[in-house]
């Protein structure tokens, strides 16, 4: 006696990275009363192409025999995208003497790429570079007496500004 042929149905074949396992949904239809076939099917966790493969786990109901039952259609190709990211940018800042990208005022460039599971929001996956300037800090002069009577000796006033 022959195992009955029963077609697997496939749900659902793309997918967005979300960092845990996703692969299509599988079910066969024994077309037998009161037997239930239940699959499992493999899975893929990673943006990239896939193959699910789908197997009975078992039967439930009636004679409840796996040997029963072949499945045909059993393989399925799958495809999990990169998710996307926000758009790389830099936010401009002023020196302040605390650590900080880029310590000293200046300009500064850095580059970004996204790893194997992710995109930019645009789609896109190539290296951007991103671009900033540290500002210097703009101080004070704080002037003491400016008003001096003349006795024959020279004077210099040095006033440092407190960060």
């Amino acid at each position: 006696m022959s195992a009955k042929e029963v077609a697997v149905t496939w749900e659902t074949i793309t997918f967005t990275y979300n960092g845990a396992a996703q692969g299509p949904t599988a079910t066969a239809e024994s077309g037998v009363t009161g037997e239930t076939i239940n699959i499992t099917r493999t899975t893929g966790t990673n943006a990239g192409s896939y193959t699910s493969t789908a197997s009975i786990s078992s039967v439930t109901g009636g004679r409840a025999k796996a040997g029963n039952y072949k499945l045909i259609g059993a393989t399925k190709a799958f495809t999990i995208n990169r998710a996307a990211t926000a758009t790389a940018a830099a936010v401009n800042k002023t020196y302040n003497g605390e650590s900080q990208a880029g310590i000293d005022a200046g300009s500064y460039t850095a580059t970004a790429t996204p790893n194997e599971n992710y995109a930019w929001s645009d789609g896109t996956t190539a290296i951007k570079s991103i671009t900033w300037t540290m500002s210097a800090k703009e101080v004070a002069v704080t002037w003491g007496t400016t008003i001096f009577t003349y006795n024959g000796i020279r004077i210099f006033i040095f006033q440092r500004e407190r960060l």
